[in-house]
């Protein structure tokens, strides 16, 4: 690296999973609009080949982590998180990982009154168009990655089936050799050939399985997190309506009051009531009309302060929402550029490989001996 943030331009640090699982809900708390890379327990590891000792397991694990740090590496706001520079840059982690707890708990936020207002069930009124087809383009390409996924793993299972019957074959004709003892030597060459073909095979679902279905699923992991950070934003957005209307019932409820303080017919019948209903138990009606409207007035100041700063707070939030879709925009391409190279990579390395295994056994079939009497 070449940000002075740093100590050095190269970091070599040795961390254990939970301590990325730290640095993952930091960075949520710190950047609550930031779109997070997944951690490989942010998703589906069930359909990882091997037990979680494995070496396949820890590879893919390894690979999965290598991949977290270098899109947060790469991100404009995250590569500067304090956070990050203790992570890759600590000669002293567990002191340095208890400092930053300790400011953390003391530093504690309180919920705003728009989160206490928050209804889990309330709809923004005004959807903003833009976050909307951000939302159907996610949900469509999420949809596109879930059919990938599924014929990839029917892919899988038939080439696991398929090297199932590949060494059958191979164990078959070695058995014929033992029968033919003029061309044994020959049949075991060619029963030799399909079991290292069968491996081929092999080799070629654990790279597609470690290099493509793993990283199509950290790319729905992916979508998971802008759908998030929409979510949050949409929440920002609820948060400045409700209380806008919280407002509003205020000071409607001042100029009922101010309204109802003079004589005629603006009261309403139950007010009427309620007045004669003061007047026999002798409350000052004017007098608590004014402790009421200061009351109200008080509130109205505070939620008009309160207005103007969740108004602040969406525009800014939506803001850098509009900037991490198009962060992960880009990241979204280089990922499924990656994945496909990948792909096509270990295609290729499986049928040269592949071909030159027959290859190989081709001059030593046509060397057996046929006497064409």
């Amino acid at each position: 690296t070449t940000l002075k943030e740093f100590s050095g331009p190269n970091v070599s640090v040795r961390r254990r999973f939970q301590d990325f699982t730290w640095l993952h809900n930091v960075l949520s708390k710190d950047f609550p609009a930031a779109v997070l890379p997944p951690l490989p327990d942010k998703h589906r590891m069930r359909y990882v080949r091997g037990d979680r000792f494995s070496p396949e397991f820890v590879e893919k694990r390894r690979a999965s982590l290598e991949r977290f740090l270098k899109k947060i590496a790469v991100h404009p706001v995250l590569q500067r998180a304090e956070s990050l520079r203790v992570f890759l840059d600590s000669r002293d982690w567990n002191t340095d990982l208890a400092q930053q707890n300790k400011r953390r708990q003391d530093d504690g936020r309180l919920d705003t009154i728009g989160d206490a207002l928050l209804n889990a069930f309330a709809k923004i009124k005004k959807p903003d168009e833009k976050f909307v087809a951000m939302r159907d383009e996610v949900d469509k390409l999420e949809e596109n990655l879930q059919g990938l996924e599924k014929l990839e793993q029917r892919i899988l299972k038939r080439q696991e089936e398929l090297e199932g019957d590949y060494r059958e074959f191979g164990g078959a004709v070695a058995g014929l050799g033992n029968l033919e003892t003029g061309i044994t030597e020959p049949l075991h060459r060619f029963a030799h050939t399909v079991a290292s073909y069968a491996k081929v095979l092999n080799d070629l679902s654990t790279r597609e399985d470690a290099e493509f279905l793993s990283q199509i699923h950290e790319c729905l992991a992916y979508c998971n997190s802008v759908k998030s950070v929409l979510k949050l934003r949409d929440q920002k957005q609820l948060d400045f309506e409700e209380l806008s209307d919280f407002l509003q019932q205020q000071v409607s409820e001042r100029d009922r009051l101010m309204s109802n303080g003079r004589l005629g017919g603006s009261a309403s019948i139950g007010g009427f009531f309620q007045q004669k209903m003061d007047e026999i138990k002798g409350v000052d009606q004017e007098r608590a009309k004014q402790e009421k409207l200061k009351r109200v007035a008080e509130r109205i100041h505070e939620l008009e302060d309160a207005v103007e700063k969740s108004n602040d707070i969406s525009n800014a939030f939506s803001n850098e929402t509009s900037k991490e879709f198009e962060i992960f925009q880009l990241q979204k391409t280089k990922d499924l550029r990656q994945c496909l190279l990948n792909y096509s990579a270990g295609r290729v390395e499986f049928f040269e490989r592949g071909a030159t295994l027959w290859d190989q056994v081709i001059p030593i079939l046509e060397a057996i001996h046929v006497d064409d009497e």
